[in-house]
């Protein structure tokens, strides 16, 4: 048995009986959303990439991949799994037109119900690794079997997970999952095996870097050993940064295409800040925020690396911080997947400091609301390769006040997590439970 840091104690048998519960409940609305549903736009890029590969050419041959390596990997194995099944075609492109207008064309992919679905799978299969690992960050921090439990269901029952990883068919939940991973191994100062986890994270899709600041700061503030012991923990945690690196590279670089792999931050950037800052909520604008985060990341660097005491409580607070500045921007439209970044902030929140971060968890449904009133009827694009639905009767997206309304709050939670944060750390109230005993490196 374990205890809840309030002299309850709750059996294992019982947190068991709760996860499977939260799983069931979790991948029957998963598989049930898999296969009708879709962002037409991003699965086709998929569709092509899978294309690509089936006509022998590497995962930027087609010209489809704007991201890191790795996605492009997993899409590879998918690919040689449905060649094996015999699959030869993922679906077509169609043309409609808005109801609401029509003089204006609508063009997207019509995938098959079976590459719908066997897409998403990896996704889904890191929703549950992620839960685990949500699981394990919480436990690790309260020594609370009850509140880990939660933790687990806050991450795998999250409405912005689910549409992530069983709608929308994106990746965060990899990349996600794998910081969570790489923020626990760490804390048990294990820094070869964190930097290679964050290394994949980072070529997973490139929001993690976030952590680096923070984790390196704390490495070489460690007062308690030498400066040589420092410098090579930090060498050490590099070292597996860049084995894997090397690794998932490797391939990338022999066949030419390494500018292709960073092709997602550099068109997008030129693309975007070229249209210019303007106060109608659009993703564009985070690139003019980009001065004020980049300051913001420095001076997190700056009081973690100064900081004398308290070096463990400080690292989990510029930690939630770290990862909440980027979604605290006002007047940007985030992509609906993208507050996924901010889940780990949530966990670490809910433990150092319970229910308050049902606030910020409760704002992330703002980007499956956004989602929904992006995509429209295009959610359900899938039921057409069925005949179940004539996709030209789906009313698609428009501009109205609910959606911008919803666009102009999407920086909701990264909001609400800052001003919690700041509080906390002005009131500096006394921690409660066995917090200095679960700390970084205790064992």
């Amino acid at each position: 048995m374990f205890s809840n840091g309030e002299g309850e104690f709750v059996t294992w048998a019982k947190a068991r009986n709760m996860i499977i519960l939260i799983l069931i409940v979790g991948l029957i609305t998963r598989f049930v959303l898999m296969p009708i549903t879709s962002s037409p736009a991003d699965i086709a890029v998929w569709t092509g990439i899978n294309d690509g590969i089936y006509s022998g050419d590497t995962i930027y041959g087609a010209g489809q991949n704007w991201y890191p390596p790795i996605w492009g990997y997993i899409l590879s194995i998918i690919g040689a799994l449905t060649n094996l099944a015999g699959v030869s075609s993922f679906g077509d492109v169609f043309t409609t037109v808005f109801l609401n207008d029509p003089m204006t064309l609508q063009f997207g992919f019509l995938t098959t119900i079976f590459y719908t679905t066997i897409v998403k799978i990896p996704g889904v299969l890191f929703d549950i690794i992620g839960a685990y690992g949500a699981y394990l960050l919480v436990k690790r921090l309260t020594m609370d079997q009850k509140k880990a439990v939660i933790g687990f269901a806050l991450w795998f029952l999250a409405p912005l997970v689910i549409m992530s990883s069983a709608m929308l068919n994106m990746f965060d939940s990899i990349m996600v999952t794998l910081m969570i991973f790489s923020l626990l191994t760490f804390m048990n100062k294990k820094y070869m095996i964190a930097g290679m986890l964050l290394s994949l994270a980072i070529f997973t899709k490139v929001f993690a870097v976030v952590l680096i600041p923070v984790m390196v700061a704390y490495i070489i503030s460690e007062r308690d050993i030498t400066i040589n012991e420092r410098t090579k923990n930090l060498l050490i945690a590099v070292t597996g940064f860049l084995i894997i690196a090397a690794i998932v590279y490797l391939p990338t670089v022999l066949a030419g295409e390494f500018s292709d792999s960073i092709n997602f931050l550099t068109a997008r950037e030129s693309s975007y800040s070229q249209s210019g800052f303007n106060l109608g909520a659009g993703f564009g604008n985070i690139f003019f925020y980009l001065p004020i985060a980049a300051v913001s990341y420095l001076i997190i660097f700056a009081i973690m690396f100064f900081r004398k005491t308290e070096r463990e409580k400080v690292f989990l607070w510029l930690t939630i911080v770290s990862l909440a500045i980027m979604f605290s921007f006002p007047i940007v439209s985030y992509p609906p997947t993208y507050g996924f970044v901010m889940l780990p902030a949530i966990l670490i929140l809910y433990s150092l400091k319970g229910r308050i971060a049902f606030i910020p968890w409760t704002l992330t449904i703002l980007f499956p609301i956004h989602g929904l009133l992006h995509y429209m009827g295009t959610f359900l694009y899938p039921l057409g390769a069925t005949g179940i639905i004539d996709i030209t009767s789906l009313l698609l997206p428009s501009g109205n006040a609910l959606y911008h309304t919803v666009m102009y709050l999407m920086s909701a939670a990264g909001m609400a997590i800052i001003i919690i944060s700041t509080y906390y750390t002005i009131k500096r109230r006394k921690e409660v439970g066995n917090w200095k005993s679960t700390l970084i490196g205790s064992e």
